[in-house]
């Protein structure tokens, strides 16, 4: 058998001593003051703190990404008028439209259009011979039964002719008389007279026109009462009231607001054209001509403490069946957009009344957007 080999063994503690006794002596550093220590330690944790205010914001931009601005308002209180809106035409109350009853030739026309006429002014003569002759007739006739009875009395006082004869021809000269009144009145009808007081604002005849009976032949209106005729919808009448204010515009007088107030409501209204007639007496001293059209506003609602907001701040949904879906403006709430509904009242051109769904001083936006959802960050621009 083979002997195992043999281990060596341990150095000795002196040579291990010894070795170590050989090694150079460290050199001790010096220690650093305290007051150091504690600048040192201040100046490391005002980095800590930096370093999360840095990160902290920079979470909070990293939440602000793509965050819309968006200009705000607040919804106030004033004055809210609600109105109807109607076109109409100005017109004088006082106007007559007529022309000859009985058919015929005009012979002479007297007036010219914007003349001034009176009441009972003879405008037009038409060709009156044959009634003339027949008036003329009619008179000789009357003239002869009134030479009968004086003959007949004087008989009757003789004794010639009985009572009888003297009353037949009594009766005999009052029908002459009245067959003389009747085409003297009939004579009256081929002479063409005003009706009114005016200004004659259409002549439809020519001298040596024959004209039917009952036709047209002048237009004669007083321009000292006018009044608006305007044709409101019949959704919209109901709100109409006797008295209410009305406000019209003319493109004849750019800028100027004529004030009326509603004198008449038609009872009936145009099938065709589903409205119904207001009338509206102007003062006496109204720039506005007759035959001038105009757009009227009929006030159908007044509160002096209605809360308003600007008219692009209120949005509405997707329309349903053909109508305008519902109303709605965007609160701001905590830098988030919060869609309120909302029921509106009166409507302006610049401000819309709230009814319900708001409260005075909410902060709102400006432009009713459908991109600010529910609980979306913005940002109020300056």
């Amino acid at each position: 058998m083979e002997a195992e080999p043999r281990k060596p063994a341990p150095p000795s503690p002196a040579p291990v001593q010894a070795a170590r006794a050989a090694l150079p002596v460290p050199v001790d550093r010096p220690a650093l003051p305290s007051a150091k220590i504690r600048w040192l330690r201040t100046a490391l944790a005002g980095l800590a703190i930096l370093a999360a205010s840095a990160a902290a914001i920079g979470l909070g931009r990293k939440a602000d990404w793509g965050a819309p601005t968006v200009a705000v308002t607040h919804a106030v209180r004033g004055p809210a008028i609600e109105a109807v809106y109607a076109s109409g035409v100005v017109e004088a109350i006082d106007f007559a439209r007529f022309g000859a009853t009985v058919a015929g030739r005009v012979t002479d026309v007297l007036v010219d259009e914007g003349a001034v006429v009176g009441k009972g002014d003879i405008l037009a003569r038409m060709e009156d011979r044959q009634p003339l002759a027949r008036l003329e007739d009619a008179r000789a006739r009357q003239r002869m039964a009134e030479a009968d009875i004086v003959r007949a009395r004087t008989l009757m006082n003789k004794g010639v002719l009985s009572i009888q004869t003297l009353e037949r021809a009594q009766q005999e000269r009052d029908q002459a008389a009245a067959t003389v009144a009747l085409f003297a009145r009939q004579l009256e009808d081929y002479t063409i007279v005003s009706p009114l007081t005016g200004v004659v604002m259409k002549r439809n005849v020519e001298p040596g026109e024959t004209v039917a009976a009952n036709a047209t032949l002048f237009e004669v209106a007083s321009t000292t009462r006018k009044r608006i005729a305007a044709d409101v919808d019949e959704r919209d009448i109901a709100g109409v009231r006797m008295g209410a204010k009305l406000a019209a515009h003319a493109d004849g007088f750019p800028g100027e607001v004529f004030q009326a107030k509603v004198t008449n409501i038609r009872a009936q209204g145009d099938v065709s054209s589903r409205t119904f007639r207001v009338e509206a007496d102007l003062p006496s001293d109204t720039k506005l001509l007759i035959g001038m059209t105009v757009d009227v506003d009929i006030v159908t609602g007044e509160r002096g403490d209605a809360l308003l907001v600007p008219t692009s701040a209120v949005g509405h949904e997707p329309s349903t069946g053909g109508r305008p879906g519902a109303p709605f403006v965007v609160v701001i709430d905590d830098g988030r957009a919060r869609r309120a509904s909302v029921v509106t009242g009166a409507i302006g051109q610049s401000k819309v009344e709230i009814r319900s769904g708001l409260a005075e001083g909410d902060l709102i936006a400006l432009e009713a957007s459908d991109k600010l959802k529910d609980g979306r960050s913005i940002r109020i621009a300056p």
